[in-house]
């Protein structure tokens, strides 16, 4: 099971009779559950949203074309540093 993405990173707490040993796998499992009910509180998504990889003979959908057409109109980030 990947580890949930948050915007603070995970803290595991350690015990004064386990400091400086690595954490038990409950102590992980109970860091990561509060990291979730966290990300849940903050309103972001538990896992990423899935997505469908496309194959190069895959015709584009409307909003991949949209994109691909705001995304070629923009100016190039590096247009200044080059010119």
């Amino acid at each position: 099971m990947p580890a949930p993405r948050t915007e603070r990173p995970v803290r595991i707490g350690y015990a004064r009779k386990n400091a400086g040993k690595s954490p038990s796998v409950a102590s992980l499992y109970r860091a990561l559950a509060e990291a979730e009910a966290a990300a849940v509180h903050d309103g972001l998504p538990l896992r990423p949203k899935p997505v469908r990889i496309r194959r190069p003979e895959d015709p584009l959908t409307p909003e991949e074309i949209d994109l691909r057409e705001r995304l070629q109109s923009q100016p190039h980030p590096n247009a200044r540093i080059r010119g």
